[in-house]
């Protein structure tokens, strides 16, 4: 694992990037008052899918998602978890693969059953969950973007999650470490969830890096991976539970984008390509 400083966050700054909350900070959030059925709904079940309403609190069950990529609800009041039951998980890079480091050694672990979010958490999700904008005054996309809630929400930083989280009875969680690369490789072990090919013309339709175009997309604008995951290499980059951020972001280069890539920023920096998926815990 490597410093933040070191992992070459290319055209944005680490210097000066505070949270800058908007005034008014979007709707308040909702929170999930206690018995409200989430832990109930989803308790004892092996559904593919997950459904948590961030309105009202209850999670529905699905084997199938067939509205997931053109339904705005699920850039918005909704969040859909896949089920990810490898029983092992692949970790790491093998040695003369691309781009591999010294701390991304092979390795298989057991792996548990686990929800892990379809996207990065939007805008509109995190304003549900978090009633703030901390992506409001910082450098990044574009100022056509400003009103689009279904780009992933940026600007965190672990602290600003892990409190935002509390609020939710810790129903939703960072993703540990190996759920995020279990999730991301998708039972694969090429140095990317599409194989080991790093032509634009191929790494371009799964990945937004400053190598395949260069700006943050709407959530789900790619192709997903094969367990159906989407902007888990590239977009932005995701922190995980011990801090670490993992995925790269449409402003570095791909090979920052792979699942055994990891970077380990203050746990109180919030950065403007910095964003969040979670994990559901029934």
């Amino acid at each position: 694992m490597k410093p933040i400083a070191t992992a070459a966050l290319a055209v944005l700054a680490l210097a000066g990037c505070g949270i800058g909350v908007g005034g008014d900070g979007g709707q308040a959030p909702v929170v999930p008052a206690a018995g409200s059925g989430i832990a109930g709904a989803a308790a004892g079940t092996r559904a593919t899918w997950q459904v948590l309403d961030l309105g009202s609190g209850s999670v529905l069950s699905a084997e199938s998602m067939p509205g997931l990529a053109g339904d705005p609800a699920y850039r918005d009041r909704l969040m859909a978890f896949r089920l990810v039951d490898l029983q092992v998980a692949s970790l790491g890079q093998q040695p003369g693969s691309f781009g591999r480091q010294d701390d991304e050694l092979a390795q298989t672990v057991a792996a548990p059953g686990f929800y892990l979010g379809a996207f990065e958490v939007t805008r509109g999700q995190w304003r549900r969950l978090a009633g703030s904008a901390p992506w409001e005054g910082m450098p990044g996309p574009s100022a056509a973007d400003a009103g689009r809630d279904d780009l992933p929400a940026t600007g965190l930083s672990a602290e600003l999650v892990r409190a935002a989280l509390g609020r939710w009875s810790a129903r939703l969680a960072l993703p540990q470490p190996w759920q995020w690369e279990a999730g991301a490789r998708a039972g694969t072990a090429t140095a990317f969830p599409w194989g080991d090919d790093v032509r634009a013309s191929v790494a371009g339709r799964y990945a937004a890096t400053a190598d395949t175009g260069g700006a943050l997309l709407p959530v789900g604008s790619l192709a997903a991976n094969p367990l159906g995951l989407h902007d888990l290499c590239g977009n932005a980059w995701e922190l995980v539970a011990d801090g670490s951020v993992r995925g790269g972001s449409w402003a570095d280069a791909l090979v920052l984008a792979r699942p055994a890539n990891r970077a380990l920023p203050d746990p109180a920096l919030a950065h403007p390509a910095f964003g969040v998926r979670l994990v559901l815990r029934p």
